[in-house]
């Protein structure tokens, strides 16, 4: 099977100029964890409230989602969920605290004192408290807040680029999110989101390349698409969401195969952003992937923003499913619209 390019330009895609594969100097994945809060909270949860008119069939039909999982603690904020993924991440790659050089936190659900990132400040910054809660003493820290969604492939490009760039060795991608708080439950989109964190080790590695190519796209023509109302509460335009997203994400991903001569049949996994089922069911066939190659957890989890790519490799790594050799292919869109691909050799 190969890919073809778009014989019809769509004005969403047709301005964007095509770019060779990254020069990425060598990291690989040494780790990744993942962390979910609470019990799953099932759809039954929406149909007691009487707002919404929705019923468990009508999430499932029209998101996929069966379950999703929020704190059910208020202690329990995105550091907090930051930290146990973390611990979980650093367990994978053998590693210690120490060891870490570089922390980049990513979220795109906090806020200052209505949702802060941590049960003892009012801020909403993710990485700083999280080097101390999680005592990443020697790590240099900042976040990337912008790109919601995509912030796990925004991140990880930023940490390979870094890493020899500064002479650093290990990198931590922690993404974090808890958007109970900021969900309006008078619409129905508010079905969609679930609560988690996940973490990603990244390490220099100069006789292995695991990251083999970042493709990263932004279009702030898009950029009021996403909103904060007046309450502090988020406000999603669902149908442009929808009518534009499955087009760029089909876009970055014939880029990311094309500009390094790969086919769909040479990638074992495909992991998209978890955003709606029937989007990544969309995109799926537009590219032609086959169900088999095609990993999923949004049914469980739910739309988990930044967190979705991440833990839904970190679950199938802990699963066996994703094996050590395996080529994976992650495609991914957030706020702005800012979307990418990452190519990626599993260790």
């Amino acid at each position: 099977m190969t890919t073809t390019a778009e014989t019809v330009p769509d004005p969403a895609t047709a301005h964007l100029r095509p770019l060779p594969p990254t020069a990425i100097a060598p990291v690989r994945l040494a780790g990744i964890g993942h962390y979910f809060p609470g019990e799953p909270i099932t759809n039954a949860h929406f149909e007691q409230l009487d707002a919404l008119g929705i019923d468990d069939a009508w999430i499932r039909e029209n998101t996929g989602i069966v379950s999703r999982h929020w704190p059910a603690d208020d202690k329990e904020r995105a550091v907090e969920m930051a930290a146990r993924a973390v611990d979980d991440a650093l367990s994978a790659a053998g590693l210690g605290p120490d060891d870490i050089d570089l922390v980049i936190g990513t979220t795109s659900t906090t806020r200052p004192r209505t949702n802060p990132s941590s049960a003892t400040n009012n801020y909403m910054d993710i990485s700083l408290p999280l080097q101390k809660q999680a005592g990443l003493r020697h790590a240099t820290c900042f976040d990337v807040t912008s790109v919601a969604c995509a912030g796990f492939m925004y991140g990880t490009a930023t940490a390979a680029a870094m890493l020899p760039a500064l002479g650093m060795r290990n990198a931590l991608v922690v993404c974090a999110e808890n958007p109970r708080p900021i969900l309006n439950f008078d619409y129905r989109y508010s079905a969609l989101f679930g609560a988690g964190a996940a973490a990603a080790v990244w390490s220099a590695d100069t006789a292995e390349r695991g990251l083999l190519d970042v493709a990263l796209h932004a279009d702030g023509s898009y950029f009021d698409a996403f909103d904060i109302d007046e309450n502090d509460k988020m406000l999603m335009r669902g149908r442009e969401v929808g009518a534009v997203g499955p087009k760029l994400l089909t876009h970055v991903g014939r880029e990311i195969l094309e500009r390094n001569g790969l086919a769909v049949d040479d990638i074992d996994w495909f992991v998209p952003h978890q955003g709606n089922l029937n989007m990544i069911n969309q995109v799926s066939r537009a590219l032609e992937i086959p169900g088999d190659k095609l990993l999923t957890n949004i049914q469980e989890r739910g739309n988990t923003s930044s967190v979705s790519i991440p833990s839904c490799l970190s679950e199938n790594l802990s699963a066996g499913r994703i094996r050590s050799g395996d080529l994976v292919a992650a495609i991914g869109i957030g706020r702005g619209f800012s979307w990418g691909a990452m190519l990626l050799r599993i260790p």
